[in-house]
């Protein structure tokens, strides 16, 4: 099994400090307003316009929440979206449970947390959804949650057994973990392969990634169990740009004076995730868990 792939670790604050300067990019010209989800678009079977693929991920969340409620037979949901940006998806799934439903989201941005709750109280959701500034490798939470969730927020976690040691502590026996993110491929990388993936690592903060299987050996002490693994990576539409001009943008902007986080980010990191991607490098994958 390779080992985790670990890049200079990003310290909290300058994730922090990142999140508070993109956030209100990602709100202004992401297009995110009709759904408030900053993840990807996923165009799956029964995504056939942008709001229904950027809330495929959210809907996977909500069917796996479904079958606790009918397996579990409950009479209220108690969850957590850890990484929960500005509160698409619990917003989502606020709208489509009919349940009683106590959410928290969590996000290390003060700002994501503050938009959040602001549209919390514009969509009349205050009273079933809490927003908090904290860190997730320190969940000030008590539990039990019927359900943790992270869509791509794992990816920036220094300590993933860690993550994966707080999570445990907060969900009852039977609950689900729920991980959209991008994972590392289990097979030996060419040169020019670890330099986009680096480029990757570094653009978007990602200091160490996982292989599915990487990711089951670390939370299994600690009674989470891998139930079920898909790969969405056919379902992204992937930015295709000449190499040529690709390699110029991530690995020559340094050179060009472009030295901003946002453009690290939204440029080298943005570009250098869809060659990983299409070079089979990092897949964009659903996990779930379950708390034994």
């Amino acid at each position: 099994m390779n080992p985790l792939v670990t890049a200079p670790t990003t310290p909290a604050g300058a994730l922090r400090r990142y999140y508070n300067q993109a956030t209100p990019w990602f709100v202004r010209l992401g297009g995110i307003q009709p759904t408030w989800t900053i993840h990807r678009a996923v165009w799956a079977e029964g995504a056939a316009s942008l709001p229904q693929a950027l809330n495929y991920t959210n809907r996977l969340v909500l069917h796996a929440v479904q079958h606790l409620i009918e397996r579990d037979e409950l009479r209220q949901v108690r969850l957590a979206d850890l990484g929960c940006g500005v509160g698409g998806s619990l917003f989502f799934l606020a709208r489509h449970l009919k349940l009683p439903y106590q959410a928290l989201g969590l996000t290390i941005s003060g700002v994501q947390a503050r938009t959040a709750a602001t549209q919390a109280r514009r969509f009349g959701l205050h009273d079933q959804c809490a927003f908090l500034e904290a860190d997730y490798l320190n969940l000030p939470l008590a539990g039990p949650l019927d359900v943790a969730f992270s869509i791509e927020a794992l990816a920036h976690a220094p300590d993933p057994a860690r993550y994966m040691q707080q999570v445990a502590q907060v969900l009852r026996p039977g609950a689900r973990l729920l991980l959209c993110d991008d994972f590392r491929v289990e097979r030996p990388l060419h040169s020019y392969e670890q330099r986009w993936l680096a480029a990757f690592q570094r653009g978007w903060h990602a200091p160490a990634l996982a292989s599915p299987p990487q990711l089951a050996a670390l939370a299994e002490p600690y009674g989470l169990t891998l139930v079920s693994d898909r790969d969405l990576t056919p379902d992204l539409r992937l930015l295709r740009l000449p190499t040529p001009l690709a390699q110029l943008l991530v690995h020559g902007g340094g050179r060009l004076g472009f030295s901003h986080p946002l453009w690290q980010s939204f440029v080298e990191g943005g570009i250098a995730l869809q060659e990983c991607l299409r070079a089979n490098v990092v897949t964009y994958r659903w996990l779930e868990f379950e708390r034994q």
